[in-house]
């Protein structure tokens, strides 16, 4: 979150987001449903994969609340 200089619109980066978080939860649930699964390649569970995606998912409606209200964006976080 937040790693990157040039993060582009953020109404751009929250639909990005919202499309993997979508890919996750079709993922899981085409390849068997179940949330304690881990895909090979990753030492994480599919549910620890959804909450990381639902974090940058915030992360960037954060960032479009706070382009919109004009506030600084740890002032908006912090109401999570």
């Amino acid at each position: 979150m937040g790693a990157f200089k040039n993060e582009g619109d953020p109404a751009l980066a929250l639909a990005e987001e919202c499309a993997e978080v979508i890919q996750c939860i079709n993922k899981t649930l085409r390849f068997g449903g179940d949330w304690d699964s881990k895909r090979p390649d990753v030492s994480i569970n599919r549910f620890e994969e959804l909450e990381l995606e639902m974090y940058d998912l915030f992360y960037q409606w954060a960032r479009l609340k706070s382009q919109v209200l004009q506030k600084p964006v740890d002032k908006i976080i912090t109401k999570f």
